[in-house]
Parts: C-alpha cells; structure tokens; sequence
C-alpha cells in the first residue's frame, strides 16, 4: 500500500526580511508517524525549517503542502488547526492571563465540548504537574513551567504533526523527564530539532542534518557517524 506523505517541500528557499538566507533548496518528505529529528550548528536553519513546514512561513521560492494542500488564506487556519508547534522560547508563544486559560484557549476556539475540555483539563495538568499553577500567570513561572505549560498547550487539541523547537533547552532533569516521556507516548508524527543528540538517538528513527541553510544529510539514526557530524560541526 502507498503512503501518501503529511508534508512535501520542493524547491523551497527562503530569505528573511533582512536579506539573510533561512533555508536554501530543501526538498523533503515527511510521514505519518515518523519521529525525525533535526540537527545542525546554531544558524543552520533548523528553526526557519520547521517554522516553514508548519505554515507560520511563507516560502520566498518553491512549494509546501501540507495534508496535501497548498497553505494559503483560505486554508491556512484549518492546516494549524492540526499541527502543533512549540517554541523554543515558551514567551513567544504564552499569553493568556492564567495557566487554565492557556491550556483551553484552543480547544476553544475548536469549539469543544465542554465535558471534554475539563477532562483534557484535568488529563494534562495531572501527567505536566500543573495543577498547583492552573491560576497563576503565565510570566511569573519558571522557565521549566512554562515550557511545560508551552508543551501542554499544544498535545491537549490532539494536534497530528507536532514540531519541537528545542523542547528541553535550559529546563530541570525532571521538566526534561517528563517532556522525554510525552514524546514517547505521543501517538502522531514529531519533527523535533535538538543540540542534544542522546535524545535524537532515543527518540528518532530518522535524522536530517542541516548546514548553511541547507540538508547535507537525511538517514536514519543508525547511520548517523561521529565523523559527519565533526564535517558540519554539529556540536
């Protein structure tokens, strides 16, 4: 049987308001239920790259569809609806008044059962330990709450693409315990980028490594060497 792929980019570059180059010619396919990982020094274009296969870029040149569909006005809404993007700053993207409301504005705005949001309610804030924070403000909490928060935010709409902008920078061993173990769980397709390649190895089947704005390498994890990953000075 053929698998039809979530996500195709062909052709696609993109350059910044700025003139400085993002990405440059990536042709890549991803598919249902594929846990990737992204490496590369810092500049390399991970973040611009998983900003674009998400619709929260528009390529400069070449195509992106997602679930099939050209992003554009009319649909973009309803592709974001189905994909999760968490941030590798949590304060871009946090900015309801409480905690609560920052775990249920998406689910309201998918119009959601009642029944159902208070059920995802109290499922998330038990498996992210939030429940001594549910009325807190989102800007007086730890960088690890509000990562976790960040993250909880997103799985709780049941999103079926989910990218991870390095999702467990600058966060305790225990924060990063329990984000390690919702990716496991975690029943969709995960793109994550990361400087930390023990958890790319335990999480990812498949690696894309990225230089100077563009993919050098796409393999799956095993093939991954030392020696490559010195060539582009990864780490």
């Amino acid at each position: 049987m053929v698998v039809n792929p979530l996500i195709t980019a062909k052709g696609v570059s993109y350059t910044y308001p700025d003139g400085s180059l993002g990405v440059e010619k990536i042709d890549l396919e991803i598919f249902p239920n594929e846990r990737i990982g992204i490496i590369g020094p810092n500049g390399s274009g991970k973040s611009t790259l998983i900003f674009l296969l998400s619709a929260l870029l528009k390529p400069t040149n070449g195509e992106i569809r997602i679930f099939g569909l050209k992003p554009d006005k009319k649909n973009v809404e309803s592709i974001r609806r189905r994909i999760g993007v968490v941030f590798q700053n949590p304060d871009d993207f946090l900015f309801n008044p409480t905690v609560k409301d920052e775990l249920l504005y998406v689910p309201r705005q998918l119009e959601m059962d009642e029944e159902e949001m208070q059920r995802l309610l109290r499922e998330y804030s038990h498996t992210f330990k939030l429940g001594e924070i549910l009325q807190k403000p989102p800007f007086r909490l730890s960088g690890g709450e509000k990562k976790k928060v960040e993250i909880a935010s997103v799985l709780i709409y049941r999103p079926e693409v989910i990218f991870l902008d390095e999702p467990t920078a600058n966060v305790d061993r225990q924060t990063r315990k329990v984000i390690l173990e919702m990716m496991k769980n975690y029943a969709g397709t995960i793109v994550i980028t990361s400087h930390e390649l023990e958890m790319i190895r335990e999480l990812c089947r498949r690696v894309i490594v990225m230089s100077k704005g563009r993919i050098v390498a796409d393999m799956e994890i095993d093939e991954l060497d030392e020696r490559m990953l010195e060539e582009v000075d990864v780490f």
